[in-house]
């Protein structure tokens, strides 16, 4: 698959014939120019053909395919519409966006994700609802007790692909397919592109009619970011974190490695008395929901989290992410940096690196061309890489000094070290010094 220059480039929302509602709506947004990505990709939507757009994070692309959709729905009273999304805290977001876009608008919708109760959900798609926005596991658990429940559906979104099949989605995606019935329209974005994606696109959509574009920026940190690295000892970094969080204003996400690492760093930042709250994978829906309320009210300013919420959070006051332990995939360092300078805003992102992390840091290097660079530990150095074949060179060693001993393997020498254990009977034979029960 190849991309491709799109015939037509939007300029502004008044070049396109959307419905007065929806013009209505993004003005209450402040929403009046369309984004490098929306403008590509909101003409291709309109026209009812398939589109592969890459794109990174922060680009505004929940509205390169919001605006094509509910034109589709308000155009036509009986198509219907699916977004699929990888996480629940993104489903809710984007159900937000549409919430805003559809005020002046009868269209219906349901979310359908984990951590809500499933006969609510079975409720509310009975009703056959115009859009449904959800997440491939719990739409697939749905459509196994009802193959029906996607019946009419014309629309298809598939946001942050490369996030669900990281994710292990493959085999729900491939489910939900299956149960779609008749010609549709397929939107598949993506922060980057493989063949596991372009696999997923040739399922869903017909490769020889489908668009697909790239922003300028795809597969890179936005221009409005700032980044710095701090090469620093593992026994520093705690106190380090304190410093930078004392430097910043407003929102930060301090991102951790795993649900251990975020809750030594969330109860150290306790210590101190910031204002602050967890998520991770551990944690109930509703607590999570309340945490990221929260943070978006301004009630808390940081926010220490995992991968989770490394794609899809967009909220405004994020100013600064910190990496406080680096993720083992690259893709994703791509996305947690992309949680600040969204959408045109300025941002800044710093990045712990201990002298542990070579592994890591290697993986993620390419998006630090233009990183300050802070030696905190004068005196750092990276650990030896550790050799691959470790295990055979310990075994090579240890034959050489057996040949130098003359040893020999004889199968029936007796092993030296300790006796034979005693046989099952044995250890159940009684014992002639124990006392005599009366």
């Amino acid at each position: 698959m190849k991309y491709q220059n799109p015939t037509s480039r939007l300029n502004s929302f008044q070049d396109i014939n959307l419905p007065a509602s929806i013009m209505n709506a993004l003005s209450k947004m402040n929403i009046s120019k369309p984004t490098q990505i929306q403008a590509l990709s909101i003409p291709v939507g309109l026209t009812g053909k398939d589109l592969i757009a890459v794109a990174e994070t922060g680009s505004g692309k929940t509205l390169a395919y919001a605006l094509p959709l509910l034109s589709a729905l308000q155009k036509n009273e009986k198509t219907r519409a699916l977004v699929l999304v990888p996480s629940r805290e993104m489903a809710q977001q984007i159900q937000k966006v549409f919430i805003e876009l559809t005020a002046d608008s009868p269209i219906t919708m349901s979310i359908i994700i984990g951590g809500i109760p499933s006969a609510k959900q079975v409720n509310g798609l009975n009703r056959k609802p115009r859009l449904i926005i959800g997440t491939p596991g719990r739409l697939n658990d749905h459509l196994l007790k009802d193959k029906l429940l996607l019946q009419g559906v014309e629309h298809i979104v598939i946001d942050e692909a490369d996030r669900m099949l990281d994710s292990g989605f493959t085999p729900q995606l491939k489910s939900i397919q299956n149960t779609l019935r008749g010609l549709r329209q397929t939107l598949m974005f993506s922060a980057s592109l493989n063949s596991e994606v372009e696999g997923i696109a040739k399922l869903f959509m017909n490769p020889a009619s489908t668009t697909m574009i790239r922003s300028a920026q795809a597969e890179k940190p936005v221009e409005t970011l700032t980044q710095t690295v701090l090469f620093i000892d593992k026994a520093a970094k705690n106190d380090r974190l304190l410093d930078e969080l004392n430097k910043t204003q407003g929102g930060v996400i301090v991102f951790c490695q795993n649900q251990g690492g975020c809750e030594r760093t969330g109860q150290h930042l306790k210590e101190y008395g910031y204002e602050m709250d967890l998520i991770h994978a551990g944690q109930t829906q509703g607590h999570r929901n309340r945490a990221i309320k929260a943070f978006r009210d301004g009630s808390i300013r940081v926010l220490v989290t995992t991968d989770l919420l490394a794609r899809g959070l967009d909220v405004p006051h994020v100013d600064t992410v910190i990496n406080f332990e680096l993720p083992a995939q690259a893709d994703d360092f791509l996305h947690r940096i992309g949680r600040t300078a969204r959408a045109g805003r300025v941002g800044h992102a710093i990045t712990f690196v201990t002298q542990s992390d070579r592994n890591y840091y290697g993986k993620i290097k390419k998006y630090l061309v233009d990183a300050k660079e802070i030696k905190v530990d004068p005196k750092f150095e990276f650990m030896a890489a550790r050799p691959t074949n470790h295990f055979s060179e310990r075994n090579k060693k240890r034959l050489k000094e057996t040949k130098d001993t003359k040893e020999t393997f004889d199968p029936t020498r007796k092993p030296k070290g300790k006796p034979k254990a005693k046989s099952y009977g044995d250890l159940h034979k009684p014992n002639k010094y124990a006392k005599k029960m009366r």
